[in-house]
């Protein structure tokens, strides 16, 4: 086997063995197709028996059980049922066909997308979240093609191929032979033309890619797009993008055209010289002309599963492109693997770094270095810093969001990586900076803290956070729509809503990234009234810039060239002390 056939049958067998759940199915689809084989050889036998039996008075080729029976009506009895049950055929085979492919598609999507969460690292650029969006939608599919469409197409296509053969033997060994002889370029073009596809199909899809994460990008930042005007400008990078792309696939569907093209020359001189040679052996006696009649539908029969064969072959290239790429998905690891096997309940909130050092994946350059520090269960720490200094990405490794490159992280004296991911995470609530909404109801949002909240929780959640009045203000209160990313709401509701999932959730740990800094004055009062209850009893990491939102941390870690430096408390303004 050469090499460039490698890589193509382990992607088969790869996609075989994704769709084992669905193997029975397949096995059905299989047998499915296989009856289609003698449909396929008895569909023209109307006409030999019209051809001899009929117009030349010869014996019907089998016995009818009636021996009155006028082969006419033999003949179009049988073109009628035979109409029936092919049609029964096909559409029974196509829709079971398409309801095992759809389902074993979707199953796909969700595996890619749970890998794709577990892949993706925060803060990574918008066109490789798009790529990741881009396999999932539009490669997924591939494993429908390689699965159900690679193997059963061609197995059921060789199987027609050798009955016809064996049939037009039985006829005519010597339009058998031309037949068979006439079907050797079609396949040796078949064979060399597989590796070329195949990479002229992984480029296809690569620039369908880029051009789609344009399209995200710029949707994603419509508000700064229509706010310096540059409307036009993004629709030309998407054009020239796309562009690109559709030359790409144009140059890809012109050389599957020629092999297309190759194949239909082939085997169309190959009927010719089989008429030819068929119409001397009847003037010679040696066939009739319903036989002659036989052999030709055969030989297009013989001509149409070689087609559809290297229909199914080139055409799986593009297939096996998509289905590389998706599993190159699945093939990635994880950003932090989940191997912790020892169990936590609820923490007490005892946080230690022991010597931590990190640098973001593909780089050398150390955000944080030999940082060491040791937070009491309970302790209010301030976080500040100098935009990019690796304030967030000390927050980032607490959850494991990272792993340290170097040093350990320890929760009650256990190391990070010694726990479950799971039981990790649900030590720790989030109220980011810019707090994230799903494009659902109120209650949803705050719920999501808590899967199977009740009502009476999610309210109580919510009136701690001073959320309850302005959402019993909303249109349909808790049942309101937030709108995409929480467009209907301001940004201090968006804020509150945030918080109340914090309330919620109730852990043990609490992580605040600069949550005043996107609202104003008049809002952040109210805000931090429900900031100082939340952080009660809970150890809380706070990364802001005001100091009004500091005047009560027990200390202040200050980030400088990725160490760490320990400061007291600022004291609070003279205003700021009154306010208090």
């Amino acid at each position: 086997m050469s090499s460039s056939h490698v890589p193509a049958l382990r992607t088969y067998v790869r996609a075989l063995r994704e769709a084992r759940p669905w193997w029975p199915h397949l096995g059905l689809i299989l047998v499915l197709g296989l009856a289609g084989a003698p449909l396929a050889l008895l569909t023209p036998l109307p006409l030999k028996i019209v051809a001899d039996s009929v117009l030349n008075d010869a014996a019907l080729p089998f016995p009818v059980g009636l021996l009155d029976a006028e082969p006419l009506v033999v003949a179009v009895g049988l073109a009628v049922a035979l109409v029936f049950v092919n049609l029964a055929h096909r559409i029974g085979e196509w829709l079971f066909r398409e309801w095992v492919g759809e389902r074993m598609v979707a199953r796909f999507r969700a595996k890619l997308f749970e890998r794709a969460l577990m892949v993706a690292a925060p803060g990574q650029e918008a066109a490789a979240t798009q790529d990741l969006a881009f396999r999932i939608m539009s490669d997924a599919p591939a494993l429908q093609w390689t699965a159900v469409y690679a193997f059963i197409p061609v197995v059921v296509s060789l199987v027609s191929l050798g009955a016809t053969l064996w049939v037009t033997t039985a006829i005519s060994p010597a339009l058998a032979l031309t037949a068979l002889l006439t079907t050797a370029p079609a396949i040796l073009l078949i064979h060399v033309s597989q590796k070329r596809m195949r990479g002229r199909w992984h480029d296809v899809r690569e620039r369908e890619s880029a051009a789609q994460s344009v399209v995200q990008e710029v949707l994603g930042a419509l508000r700064l797009v229509v706010t310096f005007g540059q409307e036009r400008r993004e629709v030309q990078r998407y054009e020239e993008a796309y562009g690109t792309a559709v030359a790409t696939k144009l140059r890809a569907l012109q050389a599957q055209s020629a092999l297309g093209g190759a194949l239909s020359l082939s085997t169309g001189l190959g009927a010719v010289v089989i008429l030819w040679i068929g119409v001397r052996e009847v003037q010679a006696g040696l066939l009739s002309i319903g036989d002659l009649l036989l052999v030709i539908a055969y030989v297009a029969q013989l001509y149409e599963p070689l087609q559809q064969i290297g229909t199914h072959i080139t055409g799986q290239q593009q297939a096996i492109a998509s289905a590389e790429r998706a599993f190159a998905l699945l093939d990635r690891a994880p950003v932090v693997e989940d191997s912790g096997a020892m169990p936590m309940d609820r923490a007490d909130g005892d946080v230690s770094f022991r010597n931590v050092a990190f640098a973001y994946p593909g780089t050398d350059e150390p955000v944080l270095a030999g940082v060491s520090l040791d937070v009491p269960a309970g302790s209010f720490v301030g976080i500040v810093g100098r935009t990019g200094t690796g304030k967030s990405t000390l927050v980032n490794l607490l959850v494991r969001l990272f792993d340290p490159k170097e040093g350990q992280i320890l929760l009650d004296g256990t190391d990070l990586r010694d726990l479950r991911l799971s039981d990790l995470r649900r030590q720790f609530a989030v109220v980011p900076q810019d707090p994230i909404l799903f494009s659902t109801t109120v209650f949803d949002n705050i719920a999501y803290a808590k899967p199977g909240a009740t009502r009476a929780e999610v309210i109580a959640a919510a009136k701690a956070a001073q959320a309850h009045d302005f959402i019993m203000k909303l249109p349909d209160g808790y049942a309101t729509p937030v709108g995409d990313r929480g467009a209907r709401l301001s940004g201090g509701e968006r804020q509150r809503i945030a918080l109340a999932r914090a309330f919620l959730k109730d852990a043990p740990i609490l992580i605040l990234d600069e949550p005043t800094s996107a609202i104003d004055t008049a809002t952040e009062g109210a805000i931090v009234e429900s900031l100082e209850r939340l952080v009660r009893g809970r150890t809380t990491f706070m990364i802001a810039h005001r100091l009004s939102t500091l005047r009560r941390v027990d200390f202040v870690l200050r980030v400088e060239n990725g160490r760490l430096a320990v400061e007291p408390p600022p004291h609070p303004a003279p205003a700021l002390a009154a306010a208090a």
